[in-house]
Parts: structure tokens; C-alpha cells; sequence
């Protein structure tokens, strides 16, 4: 099972409260802090990357310090925030120069 679905699965268990009813709330978005708890508690992943979509989203970049794991969530505006992918060897690229036009 794919680790996006397992900790879906897990985080669904553990954060939404007992009587809840599940069908109200999808199984990979959380409340944004619950997440960030969670993410730094079981795979000691902390925010890495952040930017805002043309939908008015923000997308973040989780990872742990050696990369060896890392999510990315979008949280809308109302404040939920929704796993989007997780995954293992996680690697940054340096920036380079900008390109511009063809000469």
C-alpha cells in the first residue's frame, strides 16, 4: 500500500474525533496544525518548500532532515490541508541562473 494511502489511513484514525461522521470529511485532508504535528512527531518531516497556487492554495514541501522522507499537502483557504504525495529520497537541486528569451 502506498505510504500516501497508510498514513491517510492512520492520520484519518487519530485525528478525526470519535462520532464524526467520516462520509462529511475526506480521508487525506486534516486541520493544517494536526498534520504538521504528526508529520514532525512520526517522521521528523518540518516544512521545506512553500508556495501559493493560482487557485489561491498553499502547497508545502514537508521533509525530514537527511530527505529520507517527505510529503507534500496543499491547504485551501477554508484551512483544511490534503496530502497530495508522500514519498522516500527526498533531494534538493540548487537554483540556478534564471533563462531568459532566445537570443
Amino acid at each position: 500500500m502506498p505510504r500516501v494511502a497508510v498514513l491517510a489511513a492512520v492520520l484519518s484514525a487519530l485525528l478525526i474525533p470519535a462520532g464524526a461522521s467520516r462520509a462529511n470529511q475526506p480521508a487525506s485532508c486534516f486541520k493544517r496544525p494536526d498534520l504538521i504535528r504528526y508529520l514532525a512527531a512520526n517522521f521528523k518531516e518540518s516544512p521545506i518548500a512553500v508556495g501559493l497556487t493560482d487557485a489561491g492554495m498553499l502547497l508545502e514541501v514537508f521533509s525530514s532532515l537527511t530527505g529520507e522522507t517527505w510529503t507534500v499537502a496543499v491547504t485551501t483557504p477554508a484551512g483544511m490541508t490534503c496530502l497530495m504525495a508522500t514519498g522516500q529520497d527526498w533531494q534538493a537541486v540548487p537554483r540556478t541562473a534564471e533563462v531568459g528569451p532566445p537570443a
